[in-house]
């Protein structure tokens, strides 16, 4: 109740001086009387109650405003006048008012004008019905629907004010802006013609060749063609849409900037790109999210989930669609059969393929696969396939103790319903290390090999069948007899403790050291994807087929 009785004196006290400022200002401006400068016929008569009628080219004065019409009623007393036909006002050096009819009092220094009403400042003409114009607060108004032009810019209002001094129109309900560069719709709008700015508040839509912008307050820079949108503010074109806490906008660079929890959807990529800033380029064809940035792969029932300190998307402007999304700096990636981590990541539309450079490593089911660089075909949302160039690694736990394991220069492993089912290896030397049990789990032995090359055959997420081709050495060790070193091959290093466990676990940061190249990577084959799979009577036992070729 207090703070109630506080508020109430308070506002009785701001409008008590606003009230004694207004009788100061009234007091110290004197009243002036309107003087007559021409007319062609003059009638007066007592009887139309003391009035004085002008008729032909009257011309009036009113301190520094000029006063023009066809024919006027002039009431002395009163010191004011009503003006008919081509009435014009000359206000000022800058500003003129036209229209069919005028009543001017003269003490209060107040103008109405009504039919045809045009009001022109520099460049500036307001047109409309009906207009009140007060002088001592250089202010004029319109009650009922009236329409700007300035320029190639045109602004409608359901009512509104102009304030010549400051150069500055304020236009309220169904504000409409055209122009050839853009359309805005709003509730509010303010616009400085002497800065060139408008500012906007209330729902606003702002329409261009581009795209459409939406939001509920902001300003608009005229000259440079700048918008900044601000209280969660939403883009969108035909293919992506874009909501953050605020927007600036530049039309003429072709760039958007977002602030603050920003969300962007690309709909023929079928991308969501988040972030705390996102920049998008619609000249140079690409968007980049930084600050906490990921981005979500959702075509598909399994959803993607990329996390890098950069993305970056790369669209074409001509197609209307992305064609490239790539992932920098401390790369993780989730999806619920692969997961991943690299320094840099690509995914090319075109062709569904995953791109993992520096220190790249994949997960996929119980298998760890690792390399210089990594690539990766997608068919149908899953794997189809995974290239691994220049010191290849693979390796899977065993089901009770030790780690199955295959390194090559290069590896090419086929996928299957979401698991390894054929291997091949390549590079000059091929190495395997793999546990074999029997039917009931037991261990038979440590099967160590090694080849040029190898075909190695998965069923049931276990080897199959093993072929080695050329210069082919292996050993079938008792598990005692092999020692704990020789049970790894050169650089093998199990990460698990760096695969993401979840969608949200990609932002966790992990820095892992990767095994130093012990041969130069050569190019990868042209056509990895297309080779022919060899169809073999799969055995039923988990031990694996060897066939050993030597020619």
């Amino acid at each position: 109740m207090k703070a109630r009785v506080l508020l109430i004196a308070s506002l009785f006290l701001l409008l008590s001086q606003t009230l004694v400022a207004q009788q100061q200002d009234t007091v110290q401006r004197k009243k002036t009387r309107i003087h007559i400068e021409h007319y062609d016929k003059a009638v007066y008569s007592k009887s139309m109650g003391d009035v004085q009628r002008l008729i032909g080219h009257v011309k009036m004065r009113h301190d520094s405003a000029y006063f023009f019409c066809d024919s006027a009623y002039f009431y002395q007393k009163t010191n004011s006048f009503n003006a008919y036909q081509n009435v014009h006002i000359i206000v000022n050096d800058s500003v003129e008012i036209f229209s069919d009819l005028l009543d001017y009092d003269g003490d209060r220094r107040f103008a109405e004008f009504f039919d045809h009403v045009k009001l022109i400042d520099d460049s500036t003409t307001l047109y409309t019905e009906y207009l009140t114009y007060d002088r001592n607060l250089h202010l004029a108004s319109y009650p009922d629907s009236a329409t700007t032009v300035r320029g190639d810019k045109t602004l409608k209002s359901h009512y509104g004010y102009y304030r010549d001094r400051l150069k500055e129109f304020s236009f309220f309900e169904n504000v409409e802006v055209y122009s050839p560069k853009y359309q805005m719709y709003t509730d509010t709008l303010y616009y400085n013609t002497g800065i060139e700015k408008m500012w906007f508040e209330g729902p606003t839509t702002i329409i261009n060749k581009e795209n459409v912008l939406e939001g509920t307050r902001g300003y608009y820079l005229v000259n440079e063609d700048h918008v900044h949108l601000y209280q969660r503010p939403y883009m969108h074109n035909e293919t992506q849409q874009m909501w953050s806490d605020s927007i600036f906008y530049d039309r003429t660079r072709g760039l958007a900037q977002a602030y603050d929890q920003v969300e962007m959807i690309d709909t023929s990529y079928k991308v969501i790109m988040r972030g705390d800033y996102v920049e998008m380029w619609e000249n140079k064809g690409f968007s980049y999210a930084t600050d906490s940035a990921y981005a979500i792969s959702y075509d598909g029932g399994d959803s993607l989930y990329i996390h890098g300190d950069t993305l970056f998307m790369y669209f074409d402007k001509k197609q209307e669609e992305a064609k490239k999304l790539i992932a920098r700096r401390h790369v993780r990636f989730f999806k619920s059969d692969l997961q991943g981590k690299c320094d840099t990541l690509t995914y090319l539309k075109a062709d569904s393929t995953i791109q993992m450079r520096v220190a790249p490593i994949l997960w996929a089911e119980d298998s760890q696969l690792s390399g210089t660089d990594i690539d990766i075909k997608l068919k149908d949302h899953n794997v189809d396939w995974v290239l691994q160039r220049g010191n290849a690694f693979i390796i899977s736990q065993d089901s009770i103790e030790g780690f199955n394991q295959i390194k090559g220069q290069d590896i090419i492993s086929r996928f299957k319903n979401g698991d390894i089912h054929r291997v091949n290896v390549d590079g000059d030397q091929a190495q395997t290390i793999y546990w074999i049990r029997d039917d009931d789990g037991g261990t038979i032995g440590i099967d160590v090999s090694k080849s040029t090359t190898m075909v190695i055959e998965m069923e049931n997420k276990s080897v199959s069948i093993i072929k080695s081709f050329k210069e082919i050495d292996e050993t079938m060790y008792p598990e005692d007899d092999l020692s704990e070193s020789s049970r790894y091959l050169p650089g093998f290093k199990w990460h698990d403790e760096a695969r993401p466990k979840d969608k949200g676990d990609i932002f966790r940061r992990i820095e892992v050291e990767m095994p130093k190249v012990e041969e130069t990577p050569k190019e990868a084959p042209k056509e990895a994807a297309a080779e022919e799979e060899v169809q073999e009577e799969q055995p039923k036992k988990h031990r694996p087929r060897k066939e050993n070729i030597n020619n």
